[in-house]
């Protein structure tokens, strides 16, 4: 019943917008038949959620498979997705509202944010730069500790921007894709403001603009089965949601938020209305045309997208001849998706909560809506192709995974001590402790905040493999000389604590 209403929403609204329903060719039922069939083929019934926006409302509302798969929990229009980097428009509008009435915080420099940093040419370091990916500074151990261990308190991430910043090989001004810049800013902005980004998130965007299901705060989700569970088809129990969820400790400001498709669409309709909503001024017009203009230029693609550069929080680059905004999201378990046409009047938001076929199914879904509403010849032919395609390729996947894990399984462990020795905490002056145990197949299971995971061997004399990022690898690598002394992770050095014997 809900389906049908939906599309008779569609074919009403779409109308009143001056869209002949004869001419145009968005077919509701036909994209939710070839979204269910991929689902199906791939047998996770994971979730995902599309708001369609033409002009200032949204037109098409969609919802696919499970939340929590185990508890049977559809995906509905109140269904919390984590968006990952789609925080970053947010983020970057919200400086910019702040600095629309504040003159001097475009112009303070990194020197001054940062008195004790020292990063020779960096000096003049604005939040332009940081929010626009050309300040060419590199923080590693500062993007571990905010997005994944969670290991951390405002003294120490203040000092890991301090102590751990470091140059990176671009020259300023160039463009290089990064969560830095916007952890670094929110380090400062949080100090500045004595008001986390979070807070000022709430109240300068959230609130305004009436996204009332959106939070920068997982603890501030009260009903928790609201809250969409992470599924990847590369885990081998793919229907089990994996172990890494995000908490308030790791929703950092480069990618900490939970939203709704619906909540995400009221913000399109900010992006193509010049900041009204509902026919009320949310944000100053002005402020919504700065933060689409571009501010530096790059040369690249994800899957259809291509992006030629970078305004503030959204990439830039043509899509189907037409001039397209855009920012993507993806985590362990996350894949989101916004994007306008501002010229068109057309906005799509595209929410899953599974990350490794959802970047394909995204790319289908978005082909299809923008395809159909610019009235693009044969898109449903088109469209038929894309999916046989995608659902060739999921027809070996299982076979892919299984091989892949055989192969990790047989490696041995290439140790010049034996296991026990490697065995005991691992300290960082600020990123907190990493333990190591033996557990009873005789493998390490390793621990680091909300971090955890079991170890296969490397063909590397010293080296163990683990998944502490759920759906992707690590290496560990041990130093070793009459003892072990220390290991490192991302090349982030953990000395190994001595016991005192007595």
């Amino acid at each position: 019943m809900n389906y049908i209403i939906q599309a008779l929403s569609f074919i009403i609204l779409i109308s009143s917008f001056g869209i002949e329903a004869k001419q145009n060719q968005f077919d509701s039922e036909f994209l939710n038949s070839f979204v269910n069939n991929i689902k199906e083929t791939a047998q996770l019934p994971s979730g995902t959620a599309v708001a369609v926006v033409y002009e200032d409302k949204i037109i098409y509302e969609g919802y696919w498979g499970y939340r929590n798969i185990q508890e049977g929990l559809k995906t509905d229009a109140d269904t919390r997705f984590y968006i990952a980097s789609v925080t970053k428009p947010f983020l970057a509008l919200n400086h910019l509202l702040d600095a629309s009435s504040n003159t001097t915080l475009k112009s303070t420099t990194l020197e001054a944010m940062f008195p004790e940093l020292i990063l020779p040419g960096r000096e003049n370091i604005v939040a332009k730069d940081l929010l626009t990916h050309t300040a060419s500074i590199n923080n590693l151990p500062l993007v571990l500790a905010t997005a994944f261990s969670g290991e951390h308190t405002a003294q120490s991430i203040e000092q890991l921007v301090i102590q751990e910043s470091s140059l990176s090989k671009e020259a300023v001004g160039e463009f290089k894709y990064t969560n830095v810049g916007y952890n670094i800013y929110s380090v400062f902005a949080d100090r500045y403001f004595k008001q986390s980004w979070q807070e000022k998130l709430q109240n300068q965007i959230f609130e305004p603009a009436k996204m009332l299901s959106t939070s920068a705060k997982s603890s501030h989700i009260k009903d928790k089965s609201r809250i969409a569970k992470p599924y990847s088809l590369t885990n081998p129990k793919s229907s089990e949601p994996l172990y890494l969820e995000k908490q308030d400790s790791t929703m950092h400001a480069a990618g900490g938020m939970y939203a709704t498709s619906k909540n995400l669409g009221r913000f399109l309709i900010a992006q193509l209305n010049q900041g009204y909503i509902d026919g009320k001024g949310v944000f100053p017009s002005e402020v919504i045309a700065k933060s689409h203009t571009q501010q530096v230029t790059t040369d690249t693609a994800f899957l259809d997208f291509k992006r030629d550069g970078y305004a503030w929080g959204w990439y830039t680059g043509d899509y189907k001849n037409q001039r397209m905004l855009h920012h993507f999201g993806g985590f362990a378990g996350a894949h989101a998706h916004v994007s306008f046409m501002p010229e068109k009047k057309i906005g799509l938001v595209i929410l899953n909560n599974e990350d490794f076929l959802s970047s394909r199914l995204t790319s289908v879904i978005a082909d299809y809506v923008y395809g159909s509403l610019l009235q693009e010849t044969g898109i449903k032919e088109s469209i038929a192709q894309r999916i046989a395609s995608l659902k060739g390729k999921l027809s070996a996947i299982d076979t892919m995974l299984a091989n892949q894990q055989n192969k990790l399984n047989k490696r041995e462990f290439l140790l010049s001590l034996p296991k026990e020795n490697y065995v005991g905490e691992y300290t960082h002056r600020l990123l907190g402790t990493m333990t190591v145990k033996l557990n009873i197949e005789g493998r390490f299971d390793v621990t680091w905040g909300v971090m955890h995971s079991r170890s296969t061997g490397m063909d590397k004399v010293e080296q163990i493999r683990v998944q502490m990022e759920p759906t992707s690898g690590t290496v560990i690598r041990f130093d070793v000389t009459e003892n072990v002394n220390s290991l490192s992770y991302g090349g982030i050095v953990f000395n190994k604590t001595v016991e005192n014997k007595l």
